[in-house]
């Protein structure tokens, strides 16, 4: 019976075409290009973009949230895009896999830099000791560092270049930063956008939830990697070194403490210890917690072939002039 109506429409209304474009609309979102793509690391990612419409059939791409970022260093990066609309809402990602170089010269060894927190003194801000760094000179390291095309390890360069699997250039250097506080997100974070330079923050995870979104949005960028400073070892508990209670607190509370701060991070791979203070039994519960490298606060480089759970650092102090800077890591 509904056959012989539609035939009855057509003959006599001849809106067979029309009855045929009644269908449901719904919003639209397609990715141009490939949805996995593969680049070598001197190749520069370039977005190919999207195409998004409404129920109308309008273009919409204006109304896409596009999240994430591909730096032109090693590593496998998530470009997210979303649209939401008429209380639907589409969500496509983008896997973009960057290859690890193959340098023909090799490194001798590579500063870490190790920084704690900064003041604005353009600002009149003022720092209330030594870890405390001016803004203004901590952008003129970075200017330094990205006019001489320095390169910056990530942490599974810096793991493989220690075992002697990988090359790195000899401009390497790796800028870490301790306990995750405010001044970090204020001040480093947006310089380390403006000069395209990566940095790395080791966060008390009982301090800061990696997962709110002004977190989150850091995270995104693709310039800070967030790896542990323990979930709640900063602090002291212990007779020797700087106190820090990692050194002598049962195994089981220190391995639930590590394997805490990893889940919360998800992705963290190193930490660095709380006051810098360690001994041969933190090594071993980092070891059995997963963790590939940790960090003290000794001053030196690293090189190929050092002890992956005693590694040093260059602190970056309030006195140092640029030339003192460009010394340290020279």
């Amino acid at each position: 019976m509904k056959k012989f109506l539609i035939i009855f429409l057509c003959i006599f209304s001849f809106g067979c075409q029309k009855i045929n474009k009644t269908v449901s609309k719904d919003i639209s979102l397609n990715l141009n290009g490939e949805e996995e793509i593969t680049l070598n690391y001197d190749e520069k990612y370039v977005e190919p973009g999207f195409m998004a419409f409404d129920l109308d059939g309008n273009n919409v791409n204006d109304l896409v949230k596009v999240s994430g970022k591909v730096l032109n260093k090693p590593g496998e990066y998530t470009i997210t895009y979303e649209l939401s609309l008429s209380s639907k809402s589409i969500k496509k990602i983008r896997k973009v896999n960057v290859l690890m170089a193959d340098f023909k010269d090799n490194a001798s060894f590579i500063p870490v830099l190790m920084y704690h927190y900064f003041y604005d003194d353009l600002e009149g801000e003022s720092g209330s000791d030594a870890n405390y760094l001016a803004k203004s000179k901590f952008e003129e390291q970075l200017k330094y560092l990205k006019d001489n095309n320095y390169y910056f390890p990530s942490m599974k360069e810096l793991n493989d270049y220690i075992d002697g699997k990988i090359k790195l250039p000899s401009k390497s250097i790796i800028l870490t930063m301790d306990d995750g506080a405010e001044s970090n997100y204020r001040i480093a974070y947006p310089l380390a956008l403006k000069y395209e330079i990566p940095i790395v923050w080791f966060v008390v995870t009982s301090w800061t939830d990696p997962n709110l979104e002004y977190q989150q949005e850091i995270i995104n960028s693709g310039y800070v990697s967030m790896e542990s400073h323990t979930h709640n070892m900063h602090r002291a508990g212990c007779s020797t070194n700087h106190g820090g209670i990692f050194q002598c607190i049962l195994k089981d509370l220190a391995l639930n403490d590590l394997i805490t701060s990893k889940n919360i991070l998800k992705t963290a791979t190193s930490l660095a210890y709380p006051f810098g203070d360690y001994n041969e039994f933190t090594k071993e519960v980092l070891k059995e917690a997963g963790y590939n490298l940790a960090f003290t606060t000794e001053w030196g480089v690293v090189k190929p072939g050092m002890d992956k759970y005693a590694l040093p650092r260059v602190r970056i102090s309030a006195g140092m002039s640029l030339e003192d800077f460009i010394n340290s890591i020279n």
